[in-house]
């Protein structure tokens, strides 16, 4: 009972409130996060979306990906 309680809270946005506006600014970025991994070739799956954006709520950071993917490409 206790792992899914935990898993629970994982898939809900408690965690992650007061990082964005309003919980359409959050799955707007968890879209974006999940079509950059998917691009990129990378598995994607919700405990590791919300865990990355938890980390790194910003905007910029799924920018910074992009271009650091665009430099590897051009290497």
């Amino acid at each position: 009972m206790r792992e899914f309680t935990r898993k629970k809270d994982l898939l809900t946005n408690e965690s992650l409130r007061g990082l964005f506006k309003s919980n359409f600014e959050l799955a707007n970025q968890a879209i974006r996060l999940a079509r950059f991994y998917i691009k990129s070739g990378h598995e994607v799956n919700m405990d590791k979306l919300l865990g990355e954006i938890k980390r790194n709520p910003s905007e910029q950071y799924i920018k910074d990906l992009q271009k650091m993917e665009e430099e590897e490409e051009g290497s």
